[in-house]
């Protein structure tokens, strides 16, 4: 009998998380699963009881809410080759879990993820500034400096982190027409010319749709690619980003002058005449400069057998 923790943030963006956990539980009980749930004690804690659930011998550790609840328990699963992540929709924009073609039923997306197979894939790793100097966090979903950083920040900053996504969309709408994002210089690897490359934003993405009002913006190379995917926009953010925006949406970003894609194996974001805010998964990390690499052969991750 496979053993299996739920993992889960009890402070989910969904409704009666716990009474879900249940149903969950139940129905991979009935599968025949050795079962445990664990809440998160607290925020930044998923991580270290991922890692702990791994070292007490679980064999499938689902990580059970959004985007930001994964990234947290991707922390203590990265380089843990007798565990195996699985994704349960709980969150809501839930990037991952789309992805993967899970259901947004987190009773259908388990019981799916039985079928699934364990992949090793790489993961994001990113190296960035605080004031205790500098960090690095994993990443599975994307990773960028710029607008989405500073959106990230200001939703963090004003309380507002948790409130879904026509809160998100707002804000966006607003710190995109207010604010002035300075440019900073890129380096790319391998390099694409001699030269850094300026840019307003700086967005790595590993995901093929981010979903609702950024879904056409940015395509991911697909979870299992070697490479990173980075869009870029060049300065000036008054001209590059609402052009982003029009022509993504119109189906016309093939001609759009002021963005590029580059598969890159890594990319470096300086600071520019300010630091820029950094976001992995939708979490706000800190500030450039930023450095964006993958790690190879970093994750087991319960993965559909045709992707």
């Amino acid at each position: 009998m496979r053993r299996a923790v739920l993992l889960y943030n009890p402070a989910s963006g969904r409704r009666h998380a716990e009474h879900l956990i249940a149903h969950i539980a139940k129905a991979l009980r009935n599968e025949g699963l050795d079962l445990e749930t664990i809440p998160t004690k607290a925020p930044g804690t998923a991580g270290r009881q991922a890692a702990e659930a791994c070292t007490a011998g679980a064999e499938i550790v689902f990580a059970c809410g959004g985007d930001g609840t994964i990234h947290e328990v991707l922390q203590g699963m990265a380089f843990q080759p007798q565990a195996v992540m699985g994704v349960i929709p709980l969150g809501s924009a839930n990037a991952l879990a789309r992805h993967l073609q899970l259901s947004l039923d987190p009773v259908r997306a388990a019981l799916q993820q039985l079928d699934h197979e364990s992949q090793i894939i790489p993961i994001g790793q990113v190296r960035y500034q605080t004031p205790q100097g500098e960090r690095s966090r994993y990443f599975l979903v994307m990773a960028g400096a710029g607008p989405d950083g500073a959106l990230v920040y200001k939703m963090l900053a004003s309380g507002k982190h948790s409130l879904g996504r026509l809160s998100y969309y707002l804000r966006a709408a607003h710190l995109f027409a207010s604010t002035r994002f300075s440019p900073f210089a890129v380096h790319v690897t391998p390099p694409n010319n001699a030269a850094p490359m300026p840019a307003v934003s700086a967005m790595a993405v590993r995901v093929g749709d981010l979903g609702g009002l950024f879904s056409p913006l940015a395509r991911g190379a697909p979870l299992e690619d070697p490479h990173l995917r980075l869009t870029l926009a060049a300065p000036p953010a008054s001209l590059s980003l609402p052009a982003w925006f029009a022509l993504s949406w119109s189906r016309l970003h093939r001609w759009n002058p002021h963005v590029r894609t580059l598969e890159v194996e890594s990319f470096t974001c300086g600071s520019g005449a300010n630091p820029v805010q950094v976001q992995a998964d939708g979490e706000w990390l800190g500030r450039t400069p930023m450095t964006v690499s993958l790690l190879p052969n970093a994750l087991r991750l319960l993965m559909p057998r045709k992707l």
